[in-house]
């Protein structure tokens, strides 16, 4: 299993090879999203670092001395991290989460997701505890029942996941008419 540090290495290196800058306060925005949406399409961790609710949003601590006062974070600075490392169904899964945000201002993606990831349970359920650990369990409720339900309010825009994960999404209301057809 890959690293925080290898996800965060991939995520830059492909943000870059699409003439995108990434600050560092978004790329801790996109880890959080894609060990999210990971959790969802595999019901598993991308990678098994804690993601802590911070004042400013998720942050990955392992990955945060990288991040620590810069601006911009460039692939090359992320020395301990290894790309290389994510399988190719991973690599699939961040590129989805990713090209959700390809036409985003670079500038102004981090406190974009700020405002999304503030405005969604996993984050707000915890911040003002005195354990201000995200969950994986926390997040895959969440994202699993926006995925199952797009209706619900949300804040952040839902992948298609329906090449890279491992489960169906239906809503309740075809949830009870299956049953129907099924019980008759």
């Amino acid at each position: 299993m890959a690293k925080a540090v290898d996800v965060a290495r991939y995520i830059l290196e492909q943000r870059e090879a699409r003439n995108h800058m990434t600050t560092a306060f978004a790329l801790q925005k996109l880890l959080y999203y894609c060990q999210s949406w990971m959790l969802v399409a595999r019901d598993r961790p991308l990678f098994e670092d804690e993601i802590q609710a911070w004042e400013h949003g998720p942050v990955v601590k392992s990955v945060y001395p990288y991040c620590r006062g810069r601006r911009y974070v460039f692939a090359r600075e992320v020395t301990g991290g290894d790309a290389d490392a994510l399988t190719l169904e991973e690599r699939a899964l961040v590129d989805r989460v990713l090209a959700l945000y390809e036409g985003k201002d670079d500038h102004k993606l981090g406190d974009d997701l700020e405002k999304m990831s503030h405005a969604e349970k996993p984050w707000s359920d915890v911040r003002d505890t005195s354990n201000q650990i995200i969950t994986p369990e926390s997040m895959l409720s969440y994202y699993s029942a926006l995925q199952a339900n797009p209706g619900m309010e949300h804040s952040a825009p839902i992948p298609d996941l329906a090449d890279v994960s491992d489960r169906m999404f239906i809503s309740q209301e075809d949830a009870d008419w299956l049953q129907s057809v099924l019980s008759n």
